[in-house]
Parts: structure tokens; sequence; C-alpha cells
């Protein structure tokens, strides 16, 4: 019997290694679009709207799971937005980030 000899894996871009954890579960088209660095001001100079989320309860493994469901139903009705629909739509809300 032949003993089958050990190869190194081939690198690929699907493999994740500390640097790139962050990245982990994104595609490489939304890893790599983007990259130019945004100008950001200062909290002080942006007015936050923030909600008091003292009061919210965790959702139940049911709940989940129906937004799961919902979402899903949602995806195959078509309902959904593109990465480039996306970023209009936050440009357009947050033109300071720009």
């Amino acid at each position: 019997m032949k003993s089958k000899e050990y190869k190194e894996p081939k690198e690929s871009v699907d493999m994740v290694c500390e640097p790139s954890a962050i990245t982990y579960g994104m595609s490489n088209g939304l890893v790599n679009s983007g990259t130019e660095e945004m100008e950001v001001e200062s909290s002080e100079e942006v007015e936050w709207d923030l909600e008091d989320t003292s009061n919210l309860e965790p959702y139940t493994l049911e709940e989940l799971h129906a937004r799961i469901a919902e979402s899903h139903q949602q995806y195959l009705r078509g309902e959904y937005k593109t990465e480039l629909e996306v970023r209009e739509e936050l440009k357009r809300e947050f033109p300071w980030l720009q």
C-alpha cells in the first residue's frame, strides 16, 4: 500500500487568518470594495439621536426563527437591496461620511 504524501494547502482568498478575521464571512467583492479612507467628523460635531435601550428584552429562539423565516420569504419574493443600493442609501443618509 502506497502512503499518501502530505501537501500544503494552496493559499486561498477564502481562508481566514488573524489579520483578516474581521472580514470573515464577507464576500470578496464586499471586502475589496470601498477601501478608500473616509474623513469622519468627531463625535462632538455630530448630533446623535440615540434611543433608550435599557428596557429591551432579548429575542426568544422562536422569535429569531420567525424573523429568519420571514427574511427568507422576502428574499424569495425579491424584496431585498443590492450592495450598491445599500451604499447609495447610506451615502444619502450620512453625507458627512463621504
